[in-house]
């Protein structure tokens, strides 16, 4: 009997002695995981309030910002001084190129014309043109996203910016911008999920949030209407 009641108690040591080691090692996570959650939050926090500053904000599923002019083939304008402006693509734009490999943008010099490529957007199987909203010349090209063509993925209105350009007169004023172009990309991005339901059979609109189908998913001539369609290409 005593041999039993001494295993007993060996046991209960045993097992007291476990549960403190695994309390203290789920405390030990905690402390530990605390930083990183705070981290993460603050990285967030920082973002978000970046993208404020620069107007940026989602409209639905899609990021819009209140500082651009936008384009009929999904390129965003911004005066960057009395005689330039940037232009980018806008959030629904790239969000066709997922994944895009490598970009080509005009030289510096060159003479676009608006409705006329002026460069390109390539993933692994699928290419686009970049037509130009303006008539002008280009006075800058942005490098870094040439060598980090994810940039136009990750940071649309700012550090994904493609090129400059002198316009030749003021004529893209008139394109929507403010509420306006917050309405005109809502209506758009309803245009482009209807097409996708009619092609697919799937909706872009996920949970909230916009997330395109890959551009695999579509044959040669669905790619060849979704680019004429919403991006301009001929």
């Amino acid at each position: 009997m005593d041999t039993l009641f001494g295993a007993l108690e060996s046991a209960a040591v045993l097992v007291a002695g476990l549960t403190v080691r695994v309390g203290l090692l789920l405390i030990v996570l905690v402390i530990l995981s605390v930083p990183i959650l705070l981290v993460l939050t603050g990285i967030s926090g920082v973002e978000a309030v970046r993208r404020r500053l620069h107007g940026i904000m989602r409209i639905g599923g899609l990021f819009c910002c209140d500082r651009v002019f936008y384009a009929p083939g999904h390129t965003w304008l911004r005066r960057e001084s009395r005689s330039g402006v940037r232009i980018g693509l806008d959030d629904l734009a790239q969000r066709m190129f997922p994944a895009p490999t490598r970009l080509h943008l005009p030289e510096r010099g060159a003479t676009l014309r608006t409705g006329e490529p002026a460069g390109a957007v390539c993933t692994t199987r699928r290419r686009a043109a970049i037509v130009s909203p303006v008539d002008g010349v280009v006075t800058d090209v942005n490098d870094a996203v040439r060598q980090d063509p994810t940039l136009v993925h990750r940071d649309p209105y700012d550090r994904g910016w493609l090129f400059a350009v002198a316009p030749s007169d003021s004529a893209f004023e008139a394109l929507p911008t403010g509420e306006p172009g917050r309405n005109w990309l809502r209506v758009e991005s309803e245009r482009l999920s209807r097409f996708f339901e009619m092609e697919l059979g799937v909706a872009a609109a996920d949970g909230g949030d916009f997330v395109l189908p890959p551009p695999t998913l579509l044959d040669d001539a669905q790619w060849a209407t979704l680019t004429r369609e919403f991006l301009g290409n001929r």
